[in-house]
C-alpha cells in the first residue's frame, strides 16, 4: 500500500511523515526525486534525492519515471525502480506529492491511498513559510488555489490544525485501509 500526502506548500506534510516514520515500524519512505536545492537540514533520500536538470531529464526521455512534474520551477518525480523495488516489501509505503503528481500515480499504481492535508487558514500557512524561512512565498500562494480546488480528488481531507490530531488521523486512517 502507498500512503500519499498532499497539501500546499508549508501545511506539515513532511514533519507529519517523519512523526509517523517515527511511531509506525511497517511503515517506510518513498523518497521523491528533484532538481531543487536541498535545504538546510535534508538529507539525501529523506525524503527527496537531489539530481541536476540534465540527468532528470535524462530520465524522461528513458522513461524511467512513473511520474513527473514541475512545480515552483523545478522538476519532481518518482523514479520506477524505487518503486518496484519498495512495492515489494512489506511495509506501508508513505510519500509526499503534489496534486498533480498524485493524479499521475493513482492512474498507474493499485493500492494507493490519497490524503490532502489543508492548514486551517490561509493565514496560518502564511505563518508557517515565514517561520521555514521560506523566500519564494508568493510563488507558493499562486499554487495553493490550485492545490486546494484539487483537494476533492483525494479520498481523505484532514485540516492541519493541531500536529498531534492530524499525525493520529492518518495513523488511523492507515490502519483502517491496511485491513
Amino acid at each position: 500500500m502507498l500512503v500519499i500526502l498532499s497539501g500546499s506548500s508549508g501545511v506539515g506534510k513532511n514533519t507529519i511523515i517523519n512523526r509517523i516514520l517515527e511511531d509506525m515500524d511497517n511503515v517506510e519512505l518513498m523518497p521523491t526525486m528533484t532538481t531543487r536545492e536541498k535545504r538546510p537540514g535534508e538529507e539525501t533520500g529523506k525524503p527527496y534525492i537531489f539530481i541536476s536538470k540534465e540527468e532528470f531529464e535524462r530520465m524522461i526521455q528513458a522513461d524511467e519515471l512513473v511520474e513527473h512534474q514541475i512545480v515552483h520551477g523545478f522538476y519532481y518525480g518518482t523514479p520506477k525502480n524505487i518503486v518496484n523495488e519498495k512495492m515489494k516489501s512489506n511495509k506501508i509505503l508513505i510519500k509526499d506529492i503534489d496534486v498533480d503528481g498524485t493524479q499521475n500515480l493513482v492512474k498507474r499504481l493499485n493500492n494507493v491511498v490519497t490524503i490532502y492535508l489543508k492548514p486551517k487558514s490561509k493565514e496560518q500557512l502564511i505563518e508557517r513559510l515565514i517561520g521555514r524561512g521560506e523566500e519564494r512565498i508568493e510563488a507558493r500562494l499562486q499554487r495553493y488555489e490550485y492545490e486546494e480546488a484539487m483537494s476533492n480528488t483525494y479520498k481523505y481531507i484532514l485540516i492541519n490544525d493541531q500536529m498531534e490530531e492530524t499525525v493520529q488521523k492518518i495513523k488511523d486512517i492507515i490502519k483502517e485501509e491496511q485491513g
